[in-house]
């Protein structure tokens, strides 16, 4: 088979990086075309230098008010200045990024608010996070400290780390955190992470008043006629969702200038909301994105479609430029007007399913796989090699799809361009990603010789991290932990990482579906009152919404999810109907029974201790057809379970029984859970909210106490992850001790003479009582000393 050994990357990616710190370090010769080597660096590590202040990633210039958002900044404020980190968790298009941005643009204009680190995540492992968070801090060319000393580092350094959209798991997260030990941090994901000693706030939509509000807001213009009516049953029926409400006002103004244009008086007032109505929309279709399609310019059509290929990631003007021949401000203008597109820091990005939909209306949509060579092409000749880091996510994306198309040249010949630019570049998080992309593909191709150089470049990446050098040919899943606690090396990837970004709540499913937006608009152009039913996308209804009496529109098949950080995997089906046994097969004229959702009351648990249980009998009627105990189920699979113990056939009716139990795996935490049962359809025939409380333990011990001299009258006290749920940490000097809030990792002892010996020990402390002293083993404390004057 033929190879990619002929390999020539534009620009100064050949070079020198160094890795490691003090016992370990290594000089890791990077060369495109023969392949890197690794060396022991005698002289040690480089110096470094800490910059006057952080440089994350710029903030919008402007960053528009939030409507409705005051108790959630305020609730940011409190748990901030009481020492807790913070997690912002909550479905696609609820508004995440844009709290976070306002709460980094607001501390970074207060007076003495301090510095501000700005991190965007998507898609990346934690170790390139990190890294990125230690180059924001100081001045360091081609140099990847080991953890230790990136903890070390960033101990000394106040700020207020932000990180948007955070797709890792608890322990990339408890990694992550454990790096900054001096810093505030501030943390949105879709989904709520397991964190000790964090705050966490669910995101949810959009109350009435504040909806209306926007509304009228991206409309230009106060509601008119019926419109307030029809806008309160969309409120209702999406839950205040802010980007389908924002998406609807942009196809309500859109409509409204089209309509205009065709009018013979454009200057006078539409003659009503009903003869808008009148151009045809079909709720029950997609015949909004159509027509939204059809009025796009080509350029918008152009650039919306090939923002498609690579959602949910941003394309840089840079990558733009060679892939589509430059950014057309005026396209960017016309999407960013409809909502279909954000702009941010990194680039440019479609949003939400509704704007998938109408790319797709618009022409034809290229798979991301097609892009494969024009990447590899671009990064060969013209792609400088800071550009290429900023698209490791884009690139990963790519390389997913092209090896799930079954291109393996493709993959193959994008892998060997890549890889020695993410080495350069110090993204060695992706550059194993993209190793193992290679060596799959290489396999798949046959090439031993482009099968060496994979597995080549694997070994001098693990020798680099001062990993086993024992590497055999094979990239394997278990590459052992890079920044500590098996955490950087993406432990993200139990299939989280991959479905975090695109995953939803029932009812988010609703909200963005285009379905909702179609009838949200019909509605408010009609100025009627919103009654039917709301065919989502594989989501739940919402509670309050009468069932549907229409059958529900088919939609293009759910988007395939970001790059797995641990390679190219098969890829699965998405329907939930895998996770329960399907419905007894039916003669075509059988017809479902009409079933009614039953919602149970709500059910409290506990307090109950860590590892112990509490079970609950439970029963309702069930309907014939409408109750089958085999698909009784929990969301929370981890510290709930449900037991069916005694239903009706499916053809009688009666009670129907069964047990919960709740088991919580951690103390002092609160559980929820919703627990279901389908009907013979696979609709929902019964729901039940469960929550559930866990007694409080003391927490363990802090890990990883140590401690040095700051001037010659200060010492520098920190400690790592402390387990459990601590509400303050006890540093004491043998003498007195001092007290910090829970979620901090470090303390300055002030007010020492020059040439002060002293040492430390650290306990946490919860209402359950105290950890023991760490250091746990001899001499069971830390010493420093100070500097003595002038020396």
């Amino acid at each position: 088979m033929t190879s990619a050994n002929n390999v020539h990357v534009h620009g100064d990616v050949d070079g020198q990086v160094v890795v490691g710190s003090r016992n370990v370090v290594q000089t890791v010769v990077v060369n495109a075309a023969r392949g890197s080597s690794v060396m022991v660096r005698p002289e040690g590590p480089p110096q470094v230098e800490r910059r006057g202040r952080p440089v994350g990633r710029a903030l919008p210039r402007r960053i528009p008010a939030l409507l409705g958002r005051e108790r959630e900044l305020a609730r940011f404020d409190d748990w901030l200045s009481e020492g807790h980190p913070v997690q912002v968790y909550g479905p696609p298009g609820v508004g995440k990024s844009a709290l976070l941005r306002r709460v980094a643009a607001d501390r970074a204009a207060r007076p003495g608010g301090g510095d501000v680190i700005y991190l965007p995540a998507t898609g990346l492992p934690v170790e390139d996070v990190v890294q990125d968070l230690f180059h924001a801090c100081f001045e360091t060319e081609g140099y990847k400290p080991d953890h230790a000393r990136v903890r070390r580092l960033l101990g000394a350094v106040r700020a207020l780390l932000v990180v948007d959209d955070f797709q890792g798991a608890p322990e990339d997260l408890a990694a992550l955190v454990d790096a900054a030990p001096g810093c505030e941090v501030v943390v949105a994901c879709a989904e709520r992470i397991a964190w000790d000693g964090a705050r966490a706030l669910r995101l949810d939509g959009l109350a009435e008043e504040h909806a209306l509000a926007l509304l009228a807001r991206e409309l230009g213009r106060p509601l008119r006629g019926g419109e307030p009516e029809a806008a309160r049953g969309l409120i209702t029926t999406v839950r205040g969702h802010p980007l389908t409400l924002l998406q609807t006002a942009g196809a309500v103004a859109a409509l409204e200038r089209g309509h205009a244009a065709t009018t013979p008086d454009a200057g006078e007032e539409p003659e009503s909301e009903a003869g808008l109505a009148g151009t045809g929309f079909d709720v029950h279709q997609p015949a909004l994105a159509v027509g939204l399609a059809g009025r796009l310019s080509d350029e918008a059509g152009k650039l919306l479609r090939l923002l498609r290929a690579f959602e949910p990631f941003s394309l840089s003007p840079a990558l733009l430029t060679a892939l589509a021949g430059g950014v057309d401000r005026a396209a960017v203008t016309e999407l960013e007007s409809l909502a279909l597109v954000a702009c941010d820091s990194t680039g440019y990005r479609v949003v939400g399913r509704f704007a998938e939909l109408v790319a797709e209306r618009s022409g034809t949509v290229r798979g991301a796989a097609e892009f494969a060579s024009p990447l590899a092409d671009w990064i060969r000749t013209t792609a400088a090699r800071r550009e290429v880091a900023g698209e490791a996510a884009a690139i990963c994306h790519v390389l997913t799809a092209a090896a799930r198309a079954g291109d393996h040249a493709a993959v193959r010949d994008l892998a060997r361009a890549a890889a020695p630019v993410f080495a350069r570049t110090l993204r060695w998080g992706t550059w194993r990603q993209v190793l193992e992309f290679g060596l799959e593909a290489a396999r798949a191709l046959g090439s031993a010789e482009d099968e060496a150089y994979f597995s080549r470049e694997e070994q001098v990446r693990r020798r680099g991290l001062g990993l086993a050098a024992g590497v055999t040919a094979g990239v394997t899943a278990g590459a052992a932990a890079v920044l500590g606690q098996g955490a950087l090396h993406g432990a993200a990837a139990k299939s989280g990482v991959a479905a975090s970004g695109a995953a939803k709540s029932g009812a988010a499913a609703v909200a963005t579906s285009p379905t909702a937006i179609g009838i949200g608009v019909a509605a408010l152009v009609a100025g009627g009152i919103f009654t039917a039913g709301l065919a989502g996308d594989g989501g739940e209804q919402p509670a309050a919404a009468p069932a549907a009496s229409y059958q529900a529109t088919a939609f293009p098949p759910t988007r395939s999810a970001p790059a797995s950080v641990h390679g190219p995997r098969p890829s699965r089906s998405r329907d939930t109907t895998d996770k329960v046994s399907g419905p007894p097969s039916k003669k075509p004229e059988d017809s479902p029974r009409a079933c009614t959702v039953v919602p149970m009351r709500p059910e409290t648990f506990g307090p109950v201790a860590a590892g112990k249980e509490e079970t609950r009998h439970m029963e309702f009627a069930v309907l014939p057809g409408c109750g089958d105990k085999d698909t009784l189920a929990v969301d929370d699979a981890a510290n709930w379970r449900v037991k069916p113990t005694s239903c009706p056939p499916p053809d009688r009716s009666g009670a129907c029984a069964f047990d919960v139990v709740f088991t919580p795996q951690d103390p002092g935490r609160t559980y929820t859970a919703r627990v279901t049962m389908l009907d013979e359809s696979r609709r929902e025939s019964m729901t039940l909210q469960v929550t559930g409380t866990s007694a409080e333990a003391p927490p363990g011990a802090p890990t990883d106490v140590g401690s040095f001299p700051v001037d010659t009258t200060s010492i520098f006290v920190s400690w790592g992850y402390v387990p459990g749920n601590p509400t303050e940490i006890e540093i004491n000097n043998g003498e007195t001790s001092q007290t910090v809030p829970g979620g901090r990792n470090t303390y300055t002892w002030e007010g020492l003479a020059p040439g002060t010996h002293m040492c430390f020990r650290v306990r946490a402390v919860n209402s359950a009582g105290a950890s023991d002293w760490a250091p746990l083993e001899s001499p069971y404390y830390t010493c420093a000393t100070t500097p003595s004057n002038g020396g």
